[in-house]
């Protein structure tokens, strides 16, 4: 079996640990991080997408033109244009660029921040509407002939694209771990996105998702998304973690995010802080202690250890049915070149 390895296309040159204003936008560094993955063998990327940050399809076009071989996870929310557009949008870029283009549809977790954006549908609903806009964009990308359609969500007349994809079929990646969001997803998607958590915890939701796409017939890919703290050694590893993790915690303490308690010093809030993100984070190599520190920036899990360990953890997700994986570091640049070196050979060799 082969696996796709796949890894996260920044907008401009911050980290996690130097961030930048976001309304900084690198065309340049685009470029860079699209070729700088297609270099370290890199399959596809992500690109991602909320109500605040740059539209996804204009820098996946971008990143396209500076690449050759790199393809493309293009996160998009369903619900602000019509998917017949959608469709066409999708079905250009991927003509243009070789047959490289692949959507992630964002159905939208948390209510608050999709009203940003206008949307005030609750989630359940939401799942019933992207379920109905990717049955509209397939059709578009199928269809010889003009087509009508009458839905809960959408109504088109004489929809139809002039251009299809490439191979007449565009890969479609869903999330989502409530039973609507796997009940939908199980109907529509070729790959199912899972969060970053343990194998015992990815085994079952493995298991879900199997369940419902047997009732409609159909059998979906599985991907894992994790960062990836890794080093020569799990010493060395462990402690660009700890160090990560503290200075995440100064800032979080200096920018008033994290409370200091009466007569407590700043030192003392810091080390608090710390002790409670790492209360319990370790599960297997699956380490939660960055995304408990309270940075109000999105985090996941990481898996932490020295080469052989993370590759030892990778192939046991690979064990549960995982055959794409998102790796991706706290560097932008020197850990893709990292991972490039000294992980994705040895996926590909055990994979295949």
């Amino acid at each position: 079996m082969a696996c796709e390895i796949l890894g996260i296309l920044h907008w401009n040159e911050y980290s996690d640990l130097r961030p930048k204003s976001f309304e900084e936008v690198e065309p340049e560094f685009i470029a860079h991080c699209a070729k700088v993955h297609e270099d370290a063998g890199f399959d596809r990327v992500l690109i991602a997408n909320s109500a605040h940050r740059p539209d996804s399809l204009p820098i996946a076009t971008w990143a396209a033109a500076a690449t050759t071989k790199l393809a493309f996870m293009i996160a998009h929310r369903p619900g602000f244009i019509a998917p017949t557009m959608a469709a066409r949008m999708f079905a250009i870029l991927d003509r243009m660029s070789g047959g490289r283009c692949g959507v992630h549809i964002i159905t939208g977790a948390d209510d608050i921040e999709m009203q940003a954006d206008g949307d005030f549908l609750t989630k359940d609903v939401r799942y019933r509407r992207s379920h109905e806009y990717v049955d509209v964009m397939r059709r578009v990308w199928s269809s010889a002939e003009p087509f009508d359609h009458d839905g809960e969500f959408y109504q088109a007349k004489g929809a139809f694209a002039h251009v299809r994809p490439t191979s007449g079929h565009i890969a479609t990646f869903w999330g989502g771990s409530s039973p609507v969001a796997v009940e939908h997803g199980a109907q529509v998607a070729d790959v199912y996105a899972l969060p970053a958590v343990g194998v015992g915890q990815v085994r079952g939701m493995i298991a879900d998702v199997r369940a419902a796409a047997a009732r409609y017939g159909r059998t979906l890919d599985f991907l894992i998304s994790t960062r990836v703290l890794v080093a020569d050694t799990e010493a060395q590893a462990w402690e660009r973690a700890h160090a990560m993790q503290r200075r995440l915690m100064e800032e979080v303490v200096d920018n008033g995010r994290f409370l200091t308690l009466p007569g407590e010093t700043r030192s003392q809030a810091i080390e608090r802080g710390l002790a409670d993100a790492n209360r319990n984070s370790l599960d297997g190599r699956m380490w939660s202690g960055v995304s408990r520190v309270p940075t109000g920036r999105p985090s996941i899990n990481s898996l932490i250890g020295s080469i052989d360990q993370v590759f030892e953890a990778l192939m046991a997700y690979g064990a549960q049915g995982i055959s794409r994986f998102i790796l991706s570091g706290y560097e932008p640049i020197e850990d893709t070149r990292y991972l490039g070196q000294s992980l994705i050979p040895r996926l590909r060799e055990a994979f295949a």
